[in-house]
């Protein structure tokens, strides 16, 4: 089950750099992704390629390149239920952050727009890093998760 406790536990094991507040959201989405069952296949620059979704890669990758751009980020995943690829981008534009996700296949391209600064801290600290958390991870959860996938159950913040 997605929850908030979740998210952040991935983070911490993670413990990625982040440059900016954008990054720290991204990785949030990406951690959202994560707990909610699907694998990471491509980020970075091969998640940005025009086959990425298409590719017949399987294979699970690591976390490397993931914010190798100023204001773009892209992921693809793949559902350990379906075994259906999903495609994620995040454009960072002022104090926003665009989610967009399309499903290999689909037509549907469900949207998020964040304000990020609604949704972090400037704090170093790990356990300090995001404010609003739970609000964060329902809007992920109905907004984006639950339409790419709707055999996923809908979930708490907690």
């Amino acid at each position: 089950m997605l929850t908030s406790q979740a998210v952040l536990d991935v983070i911490r094991w993670v413990m990625p750099d982040f440059r900016n507040n954008h990054d720290k959201v991204v990785f949030a989405v990406h951690a959202a992704f994560l707990t909610s069952g699907f694998d990471l296949t491509a980020t970075g620059r091969p998640a940005f390629a025009d086959y990425a979704l298409s590719s017949s890669s399987q294979d699970l990758v690591g976390i490397n390149g993931w914010n190798e751009f100023d204001k773009d980020y892209a992921f693809v995943y793949m559902n350990e239920k379906t075994s259906k690829k999903f495609l994620v981008k995040c454009l960072a534009m002022d104090d926003h952050l665009l989610i967009d996700a399309l499903a290999d296949g689909g037509v549907d391209v469900p949207h998020l727009e964040i304000e990020v600064g609604n949704y972090t801290t400037e704090s170093s600290n790990v356990r300090e890093l995001f404010k609003n958390l739970d609000k964060l991870v329902t809007d992920l959860n109905s907004e984006i998760l639950y339409k790419l996938d709707a055999t996923l159950e809908p979930v708490s913040s907690r």
